[in-house]
């Protein structure tokens, strides 16, 4: 009885996982590229509650500088990206803390109609000694219209 039931929720789970990947897949097929900056030279700040991927679309930068901080350092990449926060938004996925080496890049952001496809790899390495939050982020200019997006996040 026990077994059955495990393996009915394990099923249920499966198939949410199938359909939403499939939902994804759909709209990607047509989908479109939009230009986005990498967020870069940033961290974010502690306290930030991580226990989960915290998936957010920042539009303000009180929104914004509740979860990041400047991360300037020396040479000619060392600034943080700018952000115009009257043009741009900021579409952001921040992982748990970790104590693993993890890098987390944007792959593509794409737009099928009123949906917005943002594609992120997660590449995760040894143990260290110490914790990190990793992020990934990137910079999108406002849509021309007050029409509603709706935003998959899909990590590949």
């Amino acid at each position: 009885m026990i077994l059955k039931r495990i393996f009915a929720i394990f099923a249920v789970a499966v198939l949410m996982l199938t359909s939403a990947c499939s939902i994804t897949k759909e709209v990607e097929a047509n989908a479109v590229p939009i230009a986005f900056t990498e967020m870069n030279n940033y961290y974010v700040k502690n306290g930030v509650n991580t226990n989960k991927p915290l998936r957010k679309i920042i539009n303000t930068e009180s929104e914004f500088r509740a979860i990041f901080g400047e991360a300037a350092y020396m040479g000619s990449n060392g600034s943080p990206t700018p952000i115009n926060f009257n043009r741009q938004f900021v579409l952001a996925v921040v992982n748990p803390v970790t104590n693993r080496q993890t890098q987390m890049f944007p792959l593509s952001v794409l737009q099928n109609g009123k949906a917005i496809i943002f594609n992120y790899q997660v590449e995760k390495g040894a143990k260290m000694d110490y914790y990190i939050s990793p992020y990934v982020a990137v910079v999108l200019d406002r849509p021309t219209t007050d029409a509603t997006f709706e935003i998959y996040w899909n990590e590949k």
